[in-house]
């Protein structure tokens, strides 16, 4: 797998998300997918091999180091494929979710 931060040195940049943030198990640095790859960014996923919990992160390299996001999610590597290019969603679609939802006494 190419080294998602274009170093020699192996995923020096993936210390990051090292542990799983849920247990605290290491991650194993070659476990990692990168799903996607846009201007320098990378989208990857680490699903935990002891709790099963997963981590998506964009890791961007900056003059300065890498800057990350990521978030613990129970989507499976394809989920997050499958889903990452659909419309947004609105502040509308939400207000008419929960307008429903209170129509419907679900809340």
């Amino acid at each position: 797998m190419p080294n998602p931060l274009g170093r020699d040195r192996g995923f020096d940049g993936l210390k990051i998300v090292s542990r799983c943030p849920i247990c605290q198990t290491e991650h194993n640095p070659l476990e990692t997918a990168v799903l996607d790859e846009a201007n320098g960014s990378h989208l990857i996923y680490i699903k935990c091999r002891k709790c099963s919990s997963g981590v998506v992160a964009v890791l961007t390299p900056t003059a300065f180091g890498v800057s990350s996001v990521g978030l613990v999610t129970d989507l499976s590597g394809n989920e997050i494929m499958k889903f990452k290019d659909l419309s947004r969603i609105s502040a509308d679609d939400v207000l008419a979710i929960a307008g429903h939802f209170n129509d419907h006494d679900l809340f």
